[in-house]
């Protein structure tokens, strides 16, 4: 193939217009006490800057909240720093702080609380992240701040985001495939298993779709890497399933959960489609809720170690 390796990396480029994903219908803890972290956050400059990020804000006025563009982008710059940090000890101390500071204005705090969730945990956003969400949780399930009533809303959410956590095996279950044979995740053989969680009828996922399917480089990097594509349809909807069936590769596994268990028993967080993982040969997340370029990018990176 002429210029495999420049075309390659074009539709590297070009995966990148999956950034967005189709919307499916889902759905004051006290400050930490310290526990020497923030006395270790002297030695590393980037773990000070985190948790002393907030310091000179005055998080608890009204006039913090009336610049909107202002307060996200502050927000955002902390969530960078937050993303920075491997140690979940110090982000839970840090989003606690800045937190602990809103609690005096409920409704600066509902503010940021939903700031959060949409940078975070919005199914359509470029920063979504479950690990950093984690520490926002975790805080929200304990915070003095909301009734007993408005914490449960959220203990749902932390249980979901726990599952199928990077470097742990992905929750198995099992499909129908086109001829009627039943198969489970864990029996799939292959060095990485990509499973696309799709819905028929989303355009999002129809165009990550033709993109696996028609685009010569990624068939090929995926059969060098041994990567198997295994499609997954939550909805249950067979006839539905089977009339789309010819869009989908022969090279792949296709099947539809037909009894609904992923999305009944919350096995998955499938709040928009398409929602990709990347496993291990051990059916260990690799990826989780990732981007199809960021899949990409991995498959080259292994490929050239």
């Amino acid at each position: 193939m002429k210029n495999s390796r420049h075309n390659f990396f074009l539709y590297l480029g070009l995966a990148s217009l999956f950034l967005y994903s189709c919307n499916e219908t889902n759905k004051a803890q006290k400050a930490p006490h310290n526990t020497g972290l923030e006395t270790q956050t002297a030695k590393n400059p980037a773990d000070s800057a985190l948790v002393h990020f907030w310091d000179t804000t005055q998080l608890q006025h009204t006039v913090q909240i009336q610049n909107n563009e202002a307060a996200e982008n502050q927000l955002a710059q902390f969530i960078g720093l937050l993303s920075q940090t491997p140690d979940s000890a110090l982000r839970d101390i840090a989003v606690a702080k800045m937190l602990d500071k809103t609690k005096s204005n409920r409704a600066n705090f509902d503010y940021y609380i939903k700031l959060y969730e949409n940078y975070l945990y919005d199914g359509n956003s470029p920063l979504r992240n479950d690990i950093l969400y984690e520490a926002v949780l975790r805080y929200l399930i304990k915070t003095d701040v909301l009734t007993d009533l408005e914490k449960e809303a959220y203990r749902p959410v932390y249980k979901l985001i726990l599952r199928n956590k990077i470097g742990k095996p992905a929750e198995d279950f099992s499909y129908v495939l086109g001829n009627g044979t039943k198969q489970k995740l864990s029996e799939v053989k292959a060095k990485y298993t990509f499973l696309l969680f799709y819905d028929p009828d989303c355009p999002h996922c129809k165009e990550a779709i033709f993109q696996l399917r028609e685009t010569p480089e990624l068939v090929q990097l995926f059969s060098q890497l041994q990567v198997q594509i295994v499609t997954v349809d939550p909805s249950g909807d067979p006839k539905r399933w089977k009339a789309h069936l010819p869009e989908l590769s022969d090279s792949w596994i296709n099947g539809l959960d037909v009894q609904r268990t992923i999305m009944s028993s919350n096995l998955y967080d499938l709040k928009a489609t398409p929602t990709m993982y990347l496993l291990n040969e051990d059916k260990k997340v690799l990826l989780k809720d990732s981007y199809l370029d960021q899949i990409i990018q991995y498959l080259v990176n292994s490929k050239a170690r």
